[in-house]
């Protein structure tokens, strides 16, 4: 990310001459991050709780929306608003839903365009919302939405990889979610194709597809993904290992759990250390 000039360009990634806070803003100028995730540790720090952090970013959105008659600001107002929509949705305020839909109706004239991730990324956090209040119908329509977006735009440009890669996990975890685990596998696996863009080196999806093998009552497969999760989070993180070697543990005996990472080990799936690690974890679990 360019230098910023002021605290709305860090909190938001886009060019704006709005300005405010100037007392916050200095201190948090100066520490080289951005986002609102960092913006709200920084506020901590200072002594105050998230209402300041709504404070400020409402007082932004109030700024913007006022200015957006001049349409060069519509870009910064949808970027505002998917970010308030995802801190309320982080917070678990119904809200999230008003600001998250303004920002999926400014983005909607991105379809098609280079520009569609950010759709997408919207329609992602508008899926998380519905799921988590029970309007699934609406959540399947987001999430298959965002994924044949990301899937055409990394089929024209590669440098999507990782969020069609997300795309793709966000919907297979959803058929996972929804009683559909043979679904859901098809898009895990998917995504398990492009694991090497991921931050978590695939530990995420490999815990996703141990779950719907579960699910699908494939205890052996379950209990094999519960373990390359496993091994991947050994160094990687996203995935409590204990948690996934427990989850095996509860399907499997310790015998056949054992056994399964020296089948891994002799397949050339996990290294000497890795096992090491791996069998030492599930000696304490027993």
């Amino acid at each position: 990310m360019a230098k910023a000039s002021n605290l709305t360009e860090l909190l938001f990634g886009v060019p704006s001459n709005i300005e405010g806070y100037p007392e916050i803003a200095r201190g948090f100028l100066g520490r080289g991050e951005y986002g609102i995730d960092a913006f709200r540790r920084y506020v901590r720090e200072l002594g105050y709780s998230d209402a300041k952090v709504e404070e400020i970013l409402l007082e932004i959105y109030r700024e913007a929306k006022r200015r957006c008659a001049d349409t060069s600001y519509e870009d910064l107002l949808a970027a505002i608003c998917s970010e308030i929509g995802a801190f309320y949705l982080d917070l678990g305020y119904e809200g999230a839903e008003k600001f998250l839909l303004e920002a999926f109706n400014l983005r909607n004239r991105l379809y098609s365009s280079e520009k569609a991730f950010l759709l997408a990324n919207t329609m992602n956090k508008l899926g998380i919302f519905y799921v988590q209040n029970g309007k699934v119908e609406k959540a399947e329509i987001m999430f298959e939405d965002a994924y044949t977006i990301m899937k055409e735009l990394y089929e024209r440009f590669k440098e999507f990889e990782f969020d069609y890669a997300l795309a793709a996990i966000n919907l297979g975890t959803f058929y996972f979610e929804t009683y559909r685990s043979d679904e859901g596998l098809k898009y895990l696996f998917e995504a398990l194709e492009h694991k090497h863009a991921l931050p978590c080196g695939g530990a995420i999806p490999y815990f996703n597809v141990a779950l719907c093998y579960q699910d699908l009552g494939e205890y052996d497969k379950a209990v094999e993904f519960y373990i390359k999760a496993s091994a991947i989070a050994l160094d990687k993180g996203f995935v409590d290992v204990k948690e996934s070697l427990g989850r095996a543990l509860k399907i499997a005996s310790p015998e056949q759990v054992h056994s399964k990472v020296e089948e891994l080990l002799s397949r050339g799936e996990i290294d000497r250390r890795k096992f090491v690690e791996l069998t030492s974890i599930l000696g304490r679990l027993g």
